[in-house]
């Protein structure tokens, strides 16, 4: 959806006196790491925690005196869902807000903390649209867009206007991308400025559809929406929103979620960053693309939008767990041994020997690897990363050559 630059500006003037710019900080762990400069966009120190409230309150605001009396209603699994509860309380509007029924118990809460009055209603985004237009026929709202709609995107490409005070000369953007409301109003300031900085968006792979879209030039719908990344979550893509981002993003990738664990866990321990699925994305896809072709980003200005914090705190132990196996400081092996006393011990002294830590360790003599006198071992173990866990892989195989790492 295409947004006069006139807009942009009325947004980004509109938003200066509600909303104080978020920090774009420098990372020095990641900029070692990488060899270049990694700046933080830290989206998720907003009051919701969220980009989401810059779209939201630049449409809220805009609302004749009628249209604030009628009251808003919105769609969202939780960032939009807050964001609107956020504005509409600060512009004195009653706000409505369907969510999903398996929607995290914490952004519901937050959302009704707001003042917004809740509906869980729908399995997902897709029925609660639905939802959405039957209420609409039976009461009159005005309908706030998640993405769909040309204030709400000019209010989300403020996030661009910061950029350019605060670090004009940088090389790359790395955003995650759903609906593409945020990209999307990124892309048209950047455009807008003729700036040369290049946009790429990444999508979570179990549910591309926006990404898929990009690289085959036509509207592509995901069929499965199988990732922890609720705020990307997107399964149907609208063909305006398609079209407007052909023109802004410089290359679109679709990332494993197992990566985004892993940069989440990178953003707390590197950056002491909370960030959410979509938020800890753009460091996963940086890395991903980085090391494709490392010499492309050598001494370059980089920003990575943490566009949200808001985590399920129910699922962060789940979350930080897949991010220590993808950095292989934590492993599982599988090793087939002679069922007989001392070979358990012989093996616990390799771990020792190397300095390795057993976090969990099960037989199961039931394996048809091992044979009537055998038993199969599985070590959940702890180590200091990939050269270690080969250190001790090679040590093992010594003595015992079957044994492998199970993902």
């Amino acid at each position: 959806m295409q947004v006069e630059f006139s807009q942009f500006k009325k947004a980004y003037q509109t938003l200066k006196a509600i909303i104080e710019p978020t920090p774009l900080v420098y990372n020095e762990w990641l900029s070692k790491e990488y060899g270049c400069q990694i700046y933080l966009k830290l989206e998720n120190m907003l009051p919701i925690g969220s980009f989401k409230m810059r779209g939201a309150t630049n449409k809220i605001s805009s609302l004749t005196a009628a249209e604030k009396k009628l009251g808003v209603l919105a769609v969202s699994a939780g960032n939009h869902a807050q964001g609107v509860a956020w504005a509409a309380n600060r512009f004195k509007v009653k706000a409505t807000i369907i969510m999903p029924e398996g929607s995290p118990l914490t952004k519901i809460r937050n959302t009704e903390a707001l003042g917004a009055a809740v509906v869980l209603k729908g399995q997902n985004i897709e029925e609660c649209f639905q939802v959405a237009k039957d209420m609409m026929k039976k009461k009159k709202m005005v309908f706030v867009h998640p993405f769909h709609d040309p204030l709400v995107i000019a209010g989300q490409g403020t996030v661009a206007f910061e950029i350019l005070n605060q670090l004009p000369d940088a090389d790359y953007i790395f955003s995650s991308i759903g609906g593409g409301g945020l990209v999307s109003g990124m892309g048209q300031v950047l455009k807008g400025h003729k700036s040369k900085i290049k946009l790429i968006a990444g999508q979570a792979s179990g549910c591309s559809s926006m990404v898929d879209s990009l690289k085959s030039g036509k509207v592509v719908t995901s069929h499965k929406a199988e990732t922890f990344a609720d705020g990307i979550r997107v399964k149907n893509v609208n063909k305006e929103m398609l079209d407007s981002l052909k023109k802004v993003v410089d290359a679109s990738y679709a990332v494993e979620d197992e990566k985004m664990a892993w940069a989440i866990l990178q953003l707390m321990e590197k950056a002491r960053v909370i960030a959410e699925g979509a938020g800890a994305l753009p460091l996963a896809l940086f890395d991903q693309v980085f090391h494709k072709d490392p010499k492309k980003f050598k001494g370059k200005k980089i920003i990575l939008v943490i566009c949200g914090g808001n985590i399920d705190v129910n699922l962060l132990e789940r979350i930080i767990d897949r991010g220590l196996i993808e950095s292989n400081r934590k492993i599982r092996i599988s090793i087939p041994i002679s069922d007989r006393p001392g070979v358990l011990h012989q093996l616990t002294k390799i771990i020792k020997d190397v300095g390795a830590n057993i976090l969990q360790v099960v037989h199961d003599r039931d394996s048809s690897e091992t044979g009537i006198t055998g038993t199969n071992v599985f070590f959940t173990l702890e180590t200091k990363g990939e050269a270690h866990m080969n250190e001790l892989l090679k040590e093992m195989k010594k003595e015992f050559p079957k044994v492998r790492v199970i993902r």
